[in-house]
């Protein structure tokens, strides 16, 4: 069994999030070359045929962190004052001031537990990919749920035991009649989140370091790998969010990132909020809760984080801010399992912005597929895994002696993409 951690810090920053990125390259980026694609470029001296290298590699989409409170939230310097503007925001949508999660205490029967999550785009992904455009949550997605994904949950629902589909699908029809009310209640969403976002980009952070190779940006928290109470920062003049960002691009381009011929960009901006469960508040607390049309809702083994029948950490659904989970690193790994299936998927019943490909000089033959997680806060760990792992033979269980003392955890989510630069506007195929 691993000795304890004894000096894990209390939250970390945009600079120990990248160093830890980059430290887990060699281990996450899994780079190969997958073959050859043919291009036709014609002009009027004819035609000629055009070939680009066609490649695979993981990328670090996101950052997903999982926090109780927003003075809590474990990424200091963009993190935590974006959750207080969106906990802002949420409290208006849901009529009532946000209460904060309850800690995880490990203990001998299992505990319901809730936390808070966000998804923020990983600054590396930029450094791979060129894509520094910042994204904020939006209602496309959600708008499209009745048209493209309830016909989707139907057919789930057709090869599940008949009894139980029979029943719940009757109270389906129900709650649908009074979600299309609560829906409309939401028209007004759009001007609500463009109001968040000009809050967003007023924020004011202090300044940090990026990793060796690229300048220094306002950012915040602290140097090294700590910030909050424990760590040791270094501070100056505030600056806003939008000067964050160009100085950001500026430490992207001087670290050498976009533009390569033999790199996939991946699926979200630079510090782009995907996901934001305070400003997601109606679904990820139950008020609206489409989550339960899912079978995967109701039936054990659907969407299961691990092996329903040999050892679990959690349901993959319902995608809510609640769980039955005691061990306060596995309850975490869950809720960052549910927000990254979310988005990396269109028309689902939340408030986010959905990851896609932003290359438009590519053409890609694999998007967001096969997800892998990094541990980054408390303890960072320089190689991927796949939650849900066995641990029932071991002596101790998955986690221990890596928890958080404010409950508070960070990951990065990394992403395979497979592509090849287009050579010409016309794509022939590709070998193999």
């Amino acid at each position: 069994m691993a000795a304890p951690a004894t000096a894990l810090v209390a939250s970390t920053n945009t600079s120990a999030i990248m160093g830890a990125t980059i430290s887990a390259l060699p281990s996450c980026l899994a780079y190969r070359v997958t073959g050859v694609c043919f291009w036709l470029r014609c002009t009027i001296f004819g035609c000629s045929v055009k070939t680009s290298i066609r490649v695979s590699h993981y990328v670090p989409d996101v950052v997903v962190s999982t926090f109780n409170a927003p003075e809590q939230h474990p990424w200091a310097d963009v993190g935590k004052p974006i959750a207080g503007v969106m906990t802002g925001l949420g409290s208006s949508f849901m009529g009532s001031l946000l209460d904060s999660s309850a800690g995880t205490a490990r203990e001998d029967k299992e505990v319901v537990t809730f936390k808070s999550v966000d998804a923020i785009g990983n600054p590396v992904g930029a450094l791979m990919g060129g894509n520094t455009n910042f994204e904020f949550p939006d209602t496309q997605e959600l708008m499209r749920f009745p048209s493209q994904e309830l016909p989707r949950i139907m057919q789930m629902w057709a090869s599940a035991p008949a009894d139980l589909a029979k029943g719940v699908m009757s109270g389906a029809a129900e709650t649908m009649t009074s979600l299309t009310r609560e829906l409309g209640a939401l028209s007004s969403l759009p001007g609500q989140l463009g109001g968040a976002l000009g809050s967003v980009q007023s924020l004011s952070p202090t300044t940090t370091t990026l990793p060796d190779g690229a300048d220094s940006y306002t950012g915040g928290g602290s140097g090294g790998g700590g910030g909050g109470d424990e760590g040791g920062g270094q501070n100056s003049q505030p600056t806003d969010f939008s000067k964050m960002m160009d100085e950001m691009k500026k430490g992207v381009q001087a670290g050498g990132g976009g533009n390569s011929d033999y790199i996939c960009p991946g699926g979200s901006g630079m510090l782009s909020i995907q996901y934001h469960s305070e400003l997601d508040s109606t679904f990820w607390r139950g008020k609206i809760p489409l989550e339960l049309l899912y079978p995967g809702s109701w039936i054990p083994g659907i969407g299961e984080v691990g092996n329903s029948l040999i050892n679990t950490w959690g349901g993959g659904y319902p995608r809510t801010g609640e769980l039955v989970q005691s061990h306060p690193r596995k309850a975490s790994a869950v809720f960052a399992h549910r927000v990254g299936s979310i988005i990396t998927r269109g028309a689902q019943p939340h408030i986010y912005k959905k990851l896609s490909e932003k290359g438009g000089g590519f053409r890609y033959f694999a998007t967001m597929a096969d997800p892998k997680w990094q541990a980054v806060h408390p303890l960072p760990e320089p190689g991927c895994i796949t939650f849900g792992s066995n641990d029932s033979l071991g002596l101790g269980s998955w986690g221990d002696y890596k928890t958080s003392s404010n409950d508070g955890y960070v990951w990065n989510l990394w992403l395979r993409y497979e592509c090849c630069k287009k050579a010409a506007e016309i794509f022939l195929f590709a070998v193999p």
